[in-house]
């Protein structure tokens, strides 16, 4: 692979906003917040109004991995967890507490009204679109939460934890995230001034080619024996003038969204797709006719991933193992050609993370629970939470569901990350040992 050039241009792009002027067209912001707004009906629009009964949630729980799943209900404006037996649900990486959090949270910025909440918690999403349960086909496909979903699952996304912060991954909680990109801060993508690219792909960055100059540490950087070797922080990441997303589990996964806030040019590496989806842009960067499309080049998608325009935002270089090195050559020598379309593109792509304010998070969460509140009919939390004995969750009682193996990071990071709102919530013991029924697992 060819050298690259330095990435002067990436300092510009935090001093000024493209313009038609320079032949760069901005993100149309009023576009991309009209399709944000779209989200949650279009991922609920498989199930018609009031068609789902208390038995077809307790089902649907029920059909989800045992080892991935949790649940949650909001009844009368307040959060309830069920008293769910140790051993028959789970979630990694603290998935269930910071769920609950950002459930709370949400909750006191917007009124959500009473719905059953199931969630596969794994990466993948669960739920082909052919599912039905029991047999029945006079029933739509189970209306379950995951982090991801995709064009033939009815998964319905969720916000996933990153918003909230990964510590074992180094990365902060998104509002600063956001600060220390796109503010051009000291964190992520300070300086941007790195030649060649970085690679990301499988959960974990790699450098393709060594920064001028070593990242210091960010202030969120933790020392962590988990992370393999040659593990590239993001805020290093951000110092490429490209990123190369390498086929992963789902964009989320290798945080798309945390580079599209670099400023750099994200180049995502896949396989071409069967077929575009019906109704999708028929051009690269065109907007999607009949609102928003599952993404073109993602297998597997978050909530944001209908926003993600191809040749818009980012780059997607379709390619098969026999192929890689040669169209990827031929992407980045189009780029080194002109240097102002990526310059255009890692422009877009931050206005695009910029959009994504954690406001926006927590209407679209908002959002998809109350239209998931119409699919089910108006008993059903209810029933669900008098069913599993579901017990109140405040900030007043948080700490009483979190087991006492998760208790040291949650208080030792997760609350300082967000100090300000836990300025009210006492740190109390578990009411139970770790293998206790009711505990977020």
């Amino acid at each position: 692979m060819p050298a690259k050039r330095r990435g002067r241009w990436k300092k510009r792009l935090r001093r000024s906003e493209p313009t038609a002027a320079n032949g760069c067209e901005p993100l149309n912001r009023s576009r991309t917040r009209d399709s944000i707004s779209e989200l949650p009906g279009h991922f609920l629009r498989h199930w018609p109004h009031r068609s789902v009964s208390a038995r077809h949630m307790q089902e649907t729980y029920d059909s989800l991995v045992s080892w991935g799943r949790t649940r949650f209900q909001v009844v009368g404006g307040a959060l309830y967890y069920p008293d769910l037996k140790h051993n028959t649900f789970g979630c990694v990486l603290r998935r269930s507490p910071i769920l609950a959090w950002a459930l709370l949270e949400t909750l006191e910025r917007h009124p959500v009204a009473d719905v059953d909440i199931p969630v596969n918690c794994r990466d993948k999403p669960g739920t082909p679109l052919s599912q039905r349960l029991g047999g029945r086909t006079d029933h739509g496909p189970p209306l379950a939460f995951s982090y991801t979903t995709s064009a033939a699952h009815a998964d319905i996304p969720l916000p996933d934890y990153t918003f909230w912060g990964l510590p074992y991954a180094q990365i902060p909680p998104w509002e600063a995230w956001l600060a220390s990109t796109v503010g051009g801060g000291a964190g992520g993508g300070a300086g941007g001034d790195a030649g060649g690219g970085g690679a990301a792909g499988g959960g974990v960055g790699a450098g393709l080619s060594s920064p001028a100059g070593g990242a210091e540490a960010g202030k969120w950087r933790e020392p962590c024996s988990i992370k393999p070797r040659g593990w590239t922080p993001l805020e290093e990441q951000c110092r490429y003038k490209y990123i190369l997303h390498l086929p992963g589990i789902s964009d989320w996964l290798e945080h798309f969204k945390h580079q599209l806030a670099c400023g750099s040019v994200n180049i995502f590496l896949g396989r071409m797709p069967r077929r575009r989806p019906s109704g999708a842009a028929g051009a690269a960067g065109a907007a999607p006719s009949g609102g928003v499309q599952p993404p073109h080049a993602f297998e597997h998608f978050d909530f944001s991933g209908p926003l993600l325009l191809e040749g818009e935002t980012f780059l997607f270089v379709p390619a098969t193992a026999s192929n890689v090195c040669e169209r990827l050559q031929v992407a980045l020598h189009g780029l080194e050609a002109a240097p102002e379309r990526g310059e255009c593109l890692a422009a877009r792509g931050q206005q695009l993370a910029a959009e994504l304010s954690l406001p926006r998070v927590y209407s679209y969460l908002a959002g998809v629970l109350n239209e998931a509140s119409a699919r089910q009919r108006p008993d059903v939390a209810r029933k669900a939470a008098e069913k599993g004995g579901s017990r109140r969750v405040t900030k007043a009682n948080f700490f009483s569901f979190v087991p006492p193996a998760k208790r040291p990071w949650m208080e030792q990071v997760f609350v300082p990350w967000h100090a300000a709102a836990f300025n009210a919530t006492p740190l109390l013991p578990p009411h139970g040992g770790e293998t206790a029924s009711g505990l977020f697992h």
